[in-house]
């Protein structure tokens, strides 16, 4: 296989995990995320190119998406993977901290996908994939936003699905379960992680999706088989 596949939010978790499994996989690989320092080291260790990119600040999206698209050359693939997670009741939650959950699941997908579908529709090639949740396929308590910004990209996938096929672009979203990462940690919220899928399985089932180019894989949800007790 090949192809230059853009992933965000790569600096670790399932996009660094995926960033591996695609070099692995004959693909070349382009990772992007918000911390600078960490783009750099992992760029330079991996032998990928790497971007600072911060999805929720459209001026940074369409400045380096633009400059990944003008150095890199046509980009055959998307994987918008950067996300963050917000836990609680939905009246202890501060307008700053809605915002930014929407800003960075929603309308960064949006945006990065924005910037390189046109391309892609012009060459009549190409592959999206957003990273949803299977917080997306049903509704509990406690995600209020974290699901509504994940249920926005459901549907927008959706749509761009069949928007986008019959000019030859797949638009694909990938619904994964709990994954072994610091998602959780970092918004403060504990988890059980040792029944959680790994980054490397998730990574493989994207990989899965990117490969069969002739086929259009809808909903794709997976969850590690210990997670159903």
């Amino acid at each position: 296989m090949s192809g230059k596949i853009v992933v965000t939010g790569a600096t670790g978790g399932l996009g660094l995990a995926l960033v591996k499994a695609l070099a692995e996989a004959g693909y070349t690989p382009i990772l992007t995320g918000r911390n600078a320092e960490k783009v750099a080291d992992l760029a330079a260790t991996l032998g990928v190119a790497g971007y600072r990119l911060d999805v929720s600040d459209g001026e940074s999206v369409e400045t380096v998406c633009a400059g990944i698209m003008r150095e890199q050359g046509a980009i055959d693939g998307v994987v918008n993977n950067a996300g963050i997670w917000l836990e609680g009741d939905f009246e202890t939650h501060s307008a700053m901290a809605i915002r930014t959950v929407i800003d960075t699941n929603t309308t960064g997908t949006m945006l990065v996908t924005h910037a390189f579908l046109p391309a892609m529709l012009t060459r009549g090639r190409g592959t999206v994939i957003n990273t949803v949740s299977t917080g997306a396929l049903y509704c509990r308590k406690l995600i209020s936003v974290y699901a509504a910004s994940k249920w926005a990209i459901r549907g927008f996938t959706g749509c761009l699905e069949v928007e986008c096929a019959p000019k030859g672009v797949r638009v694909m979203g990938f619904y994964p379960g709990k994954i072994d990462t610091d998602m959780y940690e970092s918004a403060g919220a504990g988890r059980a992680l040792d029944v959680a899928m790994s980054p490397a399985q998730g990574a493989a089932m994207v990989v899965a999706m990117l490969r069969d180019e002739g086929m259009v894989w809808g909903h794709v949800s997976g969850r590690s088989i210990r997670d159903y007790g």
